[in-house]
């Protein structure tokens, strides 16, 4: 029997869907086509940060010895590090700060591939890109400004997965230009089709 272990934020956990209509569930449905005994567990955390994570990496026994275990693990991390920088978007946004919150995310996330690799060089890892959800809301006039940042971040997981030997999950691509039909009502998180394309990009990666 192997293990697939999700971890990272409230993509994961499936806000606004349940866990029941969660990407890894939806996943994991796929992958059991071929693999009948695959075990899911999903440890996504509303609110999660790269740093939270870290944290639970480094110090919960629990968790690292499930990566030890794991044969698949997905990821999606560090939305809610740049939430302060887009959180107030009728504003121009403070570069200087952006500039500081997308190095230290990067310095993070290279922490996370440290701990993780460390644990388990052999795991199959996936992480997901950002998507722009700001087209299917009130805010869609700032979309650029939030492109430019986020671009920015797709970059460096783009760059952590060369390093680390991951495989990147283009979740931005599934949602360019779909916005209006994946984003839920709260004009943040994916509907439950929405959720249906992101374990679609993971499928692909």
């Amino acid at each position: 029997m192997s293990l697939y272990l999700a971890l990272g934020d409230s993509i994961t956990a499936g806000y606004g869907v349940g866990t029941a209509f969660s990407f890894p569930t939806v996943y994991a449905q796929y992958l059991r086509r071929h693999e009948p005994d695959l075990q899911l567990l999903n440890l996504g955390i509303n609110g999660l940060t790269t740093s939270g994570l870290l944290g639970l990496l480094r110090q919960n026994s629990g968790v690292r010895h499930q990566v030890c275990q794991a044969s698949l693990i997905t990821l999606t991390i560090g939305s809610n590090d740049l939430l302060h920088s887009l959180r107030n978007s009728s504003q121009v946004v403070d570069l200087p700060q952006l500039t500081l919150t997308l190095n230290r995310l990067g310095k993070t996330l290279c922490l996370i591939g440290e701990e993780l690799r460390s644990l388990n060089p052999r795991a199959i890892v996936k992480i997901g890109t950002f998507y722009n959800p700001l087209p299917a809301g009130p805010y869609a006039q700032y979309t650029r400004q939030a492109q430019q940042i986020l671009d920015q971040a797709n970059s460096m997981i783009v760059a952590w997965a060369n390093h680390y030997a991951g495989n990147v999950a283009r979740i931005d691509q599934e949602f360019c230009g779909k916005e209006q039909l994946l984003i839920g009502p709260d004009f943040a998180h994916p509907n439950a089709e929405g959720y249906q394309r992101i374990a679609r990009a993971f499928a692909r990666a």
